[in-house]
Order: structure tokens, then C-alpha cells, then sequence
């Protein structure tokens, strides 16, 4: 049975100026076209425990998340506007969160959760200023609150904000300093829904782990900060277009590559040129519809990026020669306008797995 989804940092594979010239003069414009944009925060707030919901740091430069030295809970809300940023139509291939923490209550790690907030919540003029906002203001008005989602009048349906249960990221946040989420199929699902549906678009709340009975609160950087303000990194690909995501398993003392040249459009012919896999090996090439951004570790530094919940389809078998170079090409059918595909290609070779796997390949056929 394979292991859970690892933690990984996202890195987009890179290429040297040379293989991308090799490509181009054997099989036309390697198409690489995933878009990454950062979007900047366009909400946040500090819910501070409170029997009478009366605290509040709307405009204020800093967020809290943890136990305070009172004893007392802080959770953050954040919200980002992704359709501002992100084109209609577009498939998100991966999304994370980035903020700084400035002060803290103890120097242990902490962890954080995000999670999906259920209904909409207001930023008001309120800015705490004692125990650098620690303490919290008095609520201003359409602030949210611990029992408020719009003070004074609207109320979450549970104190403390209404969110899901599940996780959809973690963030293993640091005493003082910059952490990003490794990138889940969970953001992914979140931030495609706030782009596709952007009236249901209310953000994450910051959890951190309450179970601690100790001082934990971190102060981070707020939206209003003069610091690193959140961001949320988006990257995706719109219809007709393909990328790459993720890194090969090593082979030798380089990576197993997979290019995707040609464009996903009905009717049209898409080749997998794959180079520095197991030389004078075999391989296939397999579909799936979704992405493991951060990947299923197999091994050390061997990921599988095909989701395991769904099924796959075999694409064509391909022949690596003697420097582990080859490659296989399909043409796209004209009956799945709009699907968003993964493709990974396997080769067998003499390691503990018996097979090596390449970096993803990600499209949306048009």
C-alpha cells in the first residue's frame, strides 16, 4: 500500500536552455504554459475569544492565531479575491498560502490549519494597538467578531466562525518568520470553487492547535502590514493549454523529464518527449483527471502526482535508448471540451520500486 500524501514545497520543473532548443528543433514549440499569480490579501481579521463578541482588529497590521497568555483563543480569517486574478474557465493546478509570523508566545513550531470559512464576514475600521493588538479593539462596525460575522447584528451560527471540519491545508508555523502551505488537493478544490463560484468565496480561518493549554499565540503579518502581507500563489492552465508540474524520480545523477509538446485541442496530436530516464528501458505514459500537487512520496525523492482515488488510462508504450531518451504522441479526441487532464509516464528500471516516474504533465483540451 502506497504512503500518504507527503508535505512537499512545489517546485515547477526547469529545464536548461539546451534541452528546450532540443525540443523545439525535434518536434515545434514545447507548450509550457501554466500561469502562476500571487493574489494579494483582500480581507483579514482577528476573531478574539469573547462571551460578548466585543473585540475586533479590522484595519489593524497585525493577525493572531494560538492561545493568548490569558488563556483566551485567537483564530484568523483570511480572504482573497481569486477571480480578479484568475481568468474564467481556468483550471487551478495548485494553490498555497504564504504569511509571516512576527512575535510568539513560545518557540516551539506550531501547527496551523486553514480551513474553508462557510459564510461571509465583514472588515471594519477597528485597530488594536495594546499588546501590539494582542488584546484586541473594540468592534468596529460590519467587523467580524468571535460571535459576529458582521457586528453588531449578524452572528456565525457557532461561536468562534463557521468552517469545515477538514483541513485543507497545514502550516507548520514558525516562532517569528515567512511559512508557506505545501500545496494540497484541497486548497486546489477550495480556491476552483472561489474562482468558478465567486459569491460562495469566504476564505479560510487560521486554527491553530487548541488543544494546548499553554501560551501558543503567533502574531502575523496583517494585509494592512508594512511587512510580507498574505498571498495566496495560484498557478493554473487555461483551456488549449498544457504544463508541467512537480520533478522526476532521479536517475543516475540526473532527473526522469517528461516535455509536452503540441497543444490539447480536439483533433490535434500532443507528444511526450521524455529524456534522462533509465536508458535502454520501456515505458508507458498513463492519464488521470485531478493532481496530487504535493505527490505521494514512494521513495526518497520520487513522487507520484496521479490522485489515487481516481482511476488511470494508459496511454501508448514508449522506448527509452541509451541515454534515456524517447517519446510516444496521441491525438486528443473532439468529444471533452473543457477537461482538465494529468499525465505521468513510468519506466522500468533496476531500482527497489522497479519502475521510475516523471515529472506531471497537466492540460485542459479545448
Amino acid at each position: 500500500m502506497l504512503p500518504a500524501p507527503a508535505a512537499a514545497g512545489w517546485t515547477l520543473l526547469r529545464m536548461s536552455n539546451s534541452l528546450r532548443l532540443l525540443v523545439v528543433v525535434l518536434f515545434g514549440a514545447a507548450l509550457t504554459a501554466q500561469t502562476t499569480v500571487w493574489v494579494p490579501c483582500s480581507a483579514d481579521n482577528t476573531l478574539y475569544e469573547s462571551a460578548t463578541g466585543a473585540l475586533s482588529n479590522g484595519s489593524g497590521p497585525s493577525l493572531f492565531v494560538g492561545r493568548a497568555g490569558n488563556g483566551l483563543l485567537r483564530r484568523a480569517v483570511l480572504r482573497f479575491d481569486v477571480a480578479a486574478q484568475v481568468p474564467a474557465g481556468a483550471a487551478i493546478v495548485a494553490a498555497g498560502l504564504t504569511v509571516r509570523a512576527v512575535q510568539s508566545s513560545d518557540p516551539t513550531p506550531l501547527p496551523v490549519t486553514g480551513h474553508r470559512l462557510l459564510q461571509a464576514w465583514g472588515e471594519g475600521g477597528s485597530v488594536a494597538t495594546s499588546g501590539n493588538g494582542g488584546a484586541g479593539a473594540p468592534a468596529a462596525a460590519n467587523d467580524a467578531t468571535w460571535l459576529h460575522a458582521f457586528s453588531p447584528s449578524a452572528f456565525w451560527n457557532q461561536a468562534g466562525g463557521d468552517f469545515a471540519a477538514a483541513p485543507s491545508f497545514v502550516l507548520a508555523m514558525p516562532a517569528v518568520g515567512t511559512v508557506s502551505a505545501a500545496p494540497t488537493a484541497a486548497a486546489v478544490a477550495d480556491v476552483q470553487a472561489w474562482l468558478d463560484t465567486p459569491a460562495q468565496n469566504h476564505g479560510w480561518l487560521l486554527l491553530a492547535d487548541e488543544s494546548v493549554s499553554g501560551a501558543t499565540a503567533r502574531r502575523l503579518d496583517s494585509r494592512e502590514s508594512t511587512g510580507v502581507r498574505p498571498f495566496l500563489a495560484v498557478t493554473y492552465v487555461l483551456p488549449g493549454q498544457a504544463g508541467l508540474w512537480g520533478e522526476g524520480c532521479p536517475v543516475g545523477s540526473g532527473r526522469f523529464d517528461l516535455v509536452l509538446v503540441g497543444a490539447p485541442v480536439g483533433g490535434q496530436t500532443m507528444h511526450h518527449v521524455h529524456f534522462g530516464g533509465p536508458p535502454g528501458s520501456v515505458g508507458v505514459f498513463y492519464f488521470a483527471l485531478g493532481l496530487e500537487p504535493g505527490g505521494v512520496l514512494l521513495q526518497p525523492d520520487c513522487r507520484l502526482y496521479l490522485p489515487l482515488a481516481q482511476g488511470w488510462v494508459p496511454g501508448n508504450l514508449f522506448v527509452l535508448d541509451g541515454t534515456g531518451t524517447g517519446s510516444s504522441s496521441w491525438t486528443h479526441g473532439t468529444s471533452y471540451p473543457g477537461l482538465y487532464f494529468t499525465t505521468q509516464s513510468a519506466a522500468l528500471d533496476g531500482s527497489a520500486l522497479g519502475f521510475a516516474l516523471s515529472n506531471a504533465g497537466v492540460a485542459v483540451l479545448q
